[in-house]
């Protein structure tokens, strides 16, 4: 039987991992090859462990990401150290994600502590079956899907809601019409102000890409977005709905996390990241 969350909704934490690899894996893809030589965008497979760096924004953790370090053979076989080494060739001071109860989060999480890193900022995953939303959305929030990005102003909607510069918008421009990506903006008075993201890939739907522009923020727009990807979700047959934010902690908002539970989802796993420890 798959693990379950702690209020039971059932879950396979491998699964889940395949899919998230999946979906940062396409945000690289989708980036244009001169954009990314320009910046510094370079995706590497180790393995089983897949790096994801951006050169140019070398401190941020959301986009810099070394994934599955807790699969098998990842730490035994050389491949955790070889992407670490390869990251840091690079300048850059990725966030190694290890996915706790995987056969080899511990020796992932021994590795990295024997190697000059620390836990950083760890993100919760949570998951949801696809029973029909429940909670009401604001009237005045209207959500359309976009499926050119020539059209609709959807990367640059994510970039400038993520704090990155307008360059960056090409992380995720190109995603909406891509294979199983299912991309939104929620509109203001006509006026796209927000922007949600979905991968479906074989029964799970990873739900990302969640940015508001500020004058919209606290409208309610993300719960339209969640609540829009909920719906769509369960039409296209998904039995596991996921969707992560950064951990709860005092000194970080933590409105997308209330928005997150507030839409059905259930806490499933805190996920550590790592970095390299500060001199």
């Amino acid at each position: 039987m798959p693990p379950d969350s702690d209020a039971g909704v059932a879950h396979d934490s491998t699964a889940l991992d395949a899919t998230d690899r999946r979906f940062w894996r396409e945000i690289w893809d989708s980036v244009p090859a001169a954009v990314a030589a320009e910046h510094g965008i370079e995706r590497r497979q180790f393995g089983p462990i897949q790096a994801t760096i951006v050169t140019e924004l070398a401190q941020v953790g959301m986009l810099n990401l070394v994934l599955g370090a807790a699969e098998p053979g990842a730490v035994a076989d050389g491949h955790l150290a070889a992407a670490a080494v390869w990251a840091a060739e690079r300048g850059v001071s990725p966030y190694i994600s290890v996915t706790p109860g995987l056969a080899e989060a511990e020796s992932a999480g021994a590795w990295l502590s024997e190697n000059g890193f620390e836990p950083a900022y760890a993100w919760m995953k949570f998951v949801r079956d696809p029973h029909p939303p429940r909670f009401k959305v604001p009237d005045d929030v209207e959500i359309v899907e976009v499926r050119d990005g020539a059209e609709d102003p959807f990367g640059m909607i994510a970039a400038t809601g993520f704090g990155m510069p307008a360059w960056a918008a090409t992380f995720f421009a190109q995603l909406p019409g891509r294979d199983d990506w299912r991309c939104y903006v929620a509109r203001i008075d006509g006026e796209a102000v927000a922007c949600g993201a979905m991968l479906l890939d074989g029964g799970i739907a990873e739900f990302g890409v969640g940015a508001t522009l500020e004058p919209a923020r606290r409208r309610g727009c993300q719960l339209a977005l969640l609540h829009r990807r909920i719906v769509d979700a369960a039409a296209a047959g998904c039995h596991t709905l996921l969707v992560e934010t950064g951990e709860r902690v005092p000194d970080r908002p933590s409105s997308s996390y209330r928005n997150i539970l507030r839409a059905g989802f259930e806490e499933a796993y805190l996920r550590p990241n790592w970095k390299p420890a500060r001199e």
